[in-house]
């Protein structure tokens, strides 16, 4: 009897893991790889300053910059490929709650390639990096500025209803967020002023803004750059941002 109820404790609790959590930066558009790891370093330095790190380890999926037209029409391919909603996406999810692990590995492959050929060319990449921080029993938060939102959706459905299985083990912390919804589990942050995602809201459905950052013209006139507005410990986003990734990945 005793064994039982252990048991039943053990799956009420949700899914175990072996080693600290992987937080993983995902960029927006016109971005070098030196500007991603920057924006990285600044996530990790603002994390263990507020002593919210455990013992985190952090990676960078890097989306390549191929000049400033190039980018803005990957942006809007993967917005017109986007989902209404995350219960879109492969029809893999039923009333919010995710069947994972449904789609067989041909399946998973001929989307995989149809992505990678298409909108987002380093799907592939990021997939390996996550798959393998899985694979070590972390969890996995990305935490994602811009595009990197598009990102970060498409991959946390390809691990949720792929081989993988990651249901409960991968969620995401948005910032500056284009994308339209949300996947289970994860969370977003978007300044009322930022000029970016208030100018795409004009001809695309993104999620609404959620905090008011103001107006910053000797920081970024755009109210758009991850590292001197979101993660501006001045401002009220960075510390909600780094407070979510901690609980997410706690």
């Amino acid at each position: 009897m005793l064994k039982r109820l252990a048991l039943l404790a053990s799956l009420m609790a949700g899914p175990a893991f072996a080693a600290p959590a992987a937080v993983v930066f995902v960029n927006g558009i016109q971005n070098t790889f030196d500007d991603s790891v920057a924006s990285m370093l600044v996530l990790k330095g603002n994390m263990k300053a507020k002593k919210l790190d455990k013992d985190f380890v952090y990676g960078n999926a890097y989306n390549a910059s191929n000049g400033f037209f190039s980018d803005i029409w990957q942006v809007f391919q993967q917005k017109n490929n986007e989902t209404q909603d995350a219960k879109d996406f492969w029809r893999m999810l039923d009333g919010g709650t995710a069947q994972a692990g449904w789609m067989s590995q041909a399946i998973y492959d001929k989307y995989l390639n149809a992505f990678s050929s298409s909108s987002m060319p380093e799907l592939p990449e990021h997939l390996k990096m996550y798959r393998q921080y899985l694979a070590e029993g972390r969890k996995l938060v990305l935490v994602a500025h811009s595009q990197g939102n598009l990102y970060a959706n498409a991959e946390q459905n390809m691990l949720i209803s792929g081989p993988n299985n990651a249901q409960g083990k991968v969620s995401s912390v948005g910032t500056a967020s284009p994308a339209q919804y949300l996947m289970p589990g994860s969370s977003y942050i978007t300044s009322s002023w930022d000029q970016v995602i208030n100018g795409l809201r004009l001809i695309k459905k993104t999620l609404p803004s959620n905090i008011s950052i103001g107006f910053h013209p000797t920081k970024d006139t755009m109210g758009h750059s991850f590292v001197k507005i979101y993660m501006n410990t001045e401002y009220p986003a960075a510390g909600q941002v780094l407070s979510k990734v901690s609980l997410q990945a706690a």
